[in-house]
């Protein structure tokens, strides 16, 4: 790994908005050639704050912490959980989506379901971007959701539930809080997809981004 370059909250806000503005693979895959999605909203949480282990005593005993999803994937770099930085983001859902969505009546909209298969192949690339651009300045990362053993699990208190959730780590991270039917509320409303990325960056930033 390349000497460790002194990256900030900024640093990394501007290398995802960079990639959702300039990306050829941000695309709903239409015929006019449309972007998935706007601007997105980050945030970033310790993988020290006790609500990873209220997550985990909760859900279950398989769903990780930060400190174990990164210390499974990253031997080479093992790192406390004080050292971690979960890095969240929040991609909502563009207007003419929203809007094309309502007037559904049986099925979603052609544009809702172009985001749910491209938009989504797009949030898969940024979290790869976001963990290649992380050791190329020097910071050991991993995308929870992209390692090979990220499984659904049957639970006994949510009939099914996961090894990592994303929703739970923008909870974390600051970027919404959760409502009665389990979505997550975000500033952008709950129309939306998330992502996050484990980084070994020792330091504490902000809930709110």
């Amino acid at each position: 790994m390349e000497k460790t370059a002194n990256i900030s909250g900024d640093w990394v806000k501007d290398l995802i908005q960079k990639f959702i503005a300039t990306s050829p693979l941000n695309t709903m895959q239409n015929d006019a050639g449309e972007p998935a999605w706007d601007a997105a909203l980050v945030g970033f949480a310790s993988g020290a704050d006790p609500i990873w282990q209220q997550y985990k005593e909760y859900v279950g005993a398989f769903h990780w912490t930060p400190w174990e999803v990164f210390n499974q994937h990253c031997p080479e770099e093992t790192a406390g959980a004080a050292e971690l930085t979960v890095i969240s983001w929040v991609l909502p859902q563009r207007e003419m989506v929203r809007k094309a969505n309502r007037r559904a009546r049986k099925y979603p909209s052609e544009e809702w379901a172009r985001i749910r298969v491209y938009g989504e192949a797009f949030n898969v690339d940024l979290r790869r971007h976001v963990v290649k651009s992380l050791k190329e300045a020097g910071h050991a990362a991993i995308a929870p959701m992209l390692v090979p053993n990220w499984t659904i699990v049957k639970s006994q208190r949510f009939s099914y539930a996961s090894s990592w959730s994303e929703r739970h780590a923008a909870h974390a991270a600051g970027l919404g809080t959760f409502g009665l039917c389990d979505g997550l509320i975000t500033a952008r409303g709950k129309a939306m997809r998330v992502g996050s990325v484990v980084a070994k960056i020792c330091r504490w930033w902000p809930r709110f981004s």
